[in-house]
Parts: structure tokens; sequence; C-alpha cells
């Protein structure tokens, strides 16, 4: 719940007005890359006594209606593609309707561990750390949101706050996991172009 408070002060409302799109808290031209379908980037830190939270919030805008992204909400073997450096994913439980997914990010050199808590609503998902189990990360909390547009594109939002705990995992990490966990709404665009067959699967 505290991760959650957190990044709830951070993550902007987006809304969808007549013929362009219009999100909450950005410029007009940050509201201008959107549509020219680049991907805007607001990082975010957190301080709390020791904890430390890094992430913040991005968005792009897929060509693609929403139905062509809704099934990315619930498949966990999509979540293998377009969330970076996952190892594997996979459901282990559920809790009140919620399932749980034990995921594994990391390289030849380093990974971690922890089992994630997601919740469906409508065309979007929320996820938190399940703290209770094994986890080689302090604590994690995000979003996922699809809206259409007008013109029968989707505008993805993808918020996420990381506390990767004290150390030197933290000091020589941290900022690249920040970067890497922000490209996911790219991630979400070239996985549907791959469906498609006009690009190649992001590595």
């Amino acid at each position: 719940m505290r991760s959650a408070l957190l990044i709830a002060a951070v993550v902007t409302c987006i809304v969808s007005s007549g013929a362009t799109v219009r999100a909450d808290g950005l410029s007009q031209a940050e509201n201008s890359r959107l549509l020219r379908g680049e991907t805007v980037v607001r990082f975010q830190s957190l301080a709390r006594g020791a904890q430390r939270y890094v992430g913040g919030l991005a968005y792009a805008i897929v060509d693609a209606p929403i139905d062509d992204l809704a099934p990315l909400l619930d498949d966990v073997n999509a979540w293998k593609r377009i969330l970076p450096k996952t190892r594997s994913a996979r459901r282990i439980g559920v809790v009140d309707g919620d399932p749980l997914v034990a995921m594994t990010h990391g390289t030849a050199f380093v990974e971690a561990s922890y089992t994630m808590r997601v919740h469906r609503e409508d065309y979007a998902v929320r996820f938190w750390m399940d703290r209770r189990r094994t986890h080689d990360i302090e604590d994690a909390w995000g979003f996922l949101r699809a809206e259409p547009m007008p013109d029968g594109r989707t505008l993805i939002t993808y918020g996420v706050l990381i506390d990767m705990g004290p150390g030197l995992i933290r000091d020589l990490f941290e900022e690249s996991v920040r970067r890497l966990a922000l490209s996911v709404p790219d991630r979400v665009r070239a996985f549907v172009l791959e469906r498609k067959g006009l690009v190649h699967p992001p590595q």
C-alpha cells in the first residue's frame, strides 16, 4: 500500500478529447510529439527514509485499435516480450481473483526474481510486488493502461516505480533499470507491428 500511495502522487490521468489526444500534465509540445508517433517519458525519483524509488511515466500511441491490444493485458507469454530483460514469467497462483506471476529479469551477469500481483480493470492492469514472497528487489509498483483514440489508434500509458534496495546493485544498475522499465510502451508498439509482420521483435 505504501508504494501504491507513492506512485499515486505522480501518476498523470490520460484523457482523449476530440480528434486529438491529450495527456494531462504534458506540454503542448509533448502532446504534439505523441501525435507524431514519438514516445514521451517523464522520469521520477522518490525517496522516503531508506526507501528510494525510481521510474516514472511513459506515453506512446500504437497504430492499432484497442481490442488488438486488450489480449496483451492477460497474456503472460506476451509479457515476456514486452517487459525488458525478462528471462521468465509464469502464473503461480491467484489471490482474490488476481493472478500471481513469478518474474525473473536479468542478463548472464545479474538477475532479479520476485512475484507480482496483477489486477485487471477493463483496459488497464495494475501490478505490485508481493513482499511476502522471496524477492531480490525491495519493492515495485505500476500500471499499464490502453485508451482508444478517435482515429482508431490506442494511447498506451505505463507507470512504474522500483526500489532496488541499498547496495552495489542499486549503485551500478539503477539508472539502466529505470530506462529499460520505461521502454515498455515502445516494446508494446514493436510487438504489435511484429504481429503485423512489419518489424522484428525487440531484444
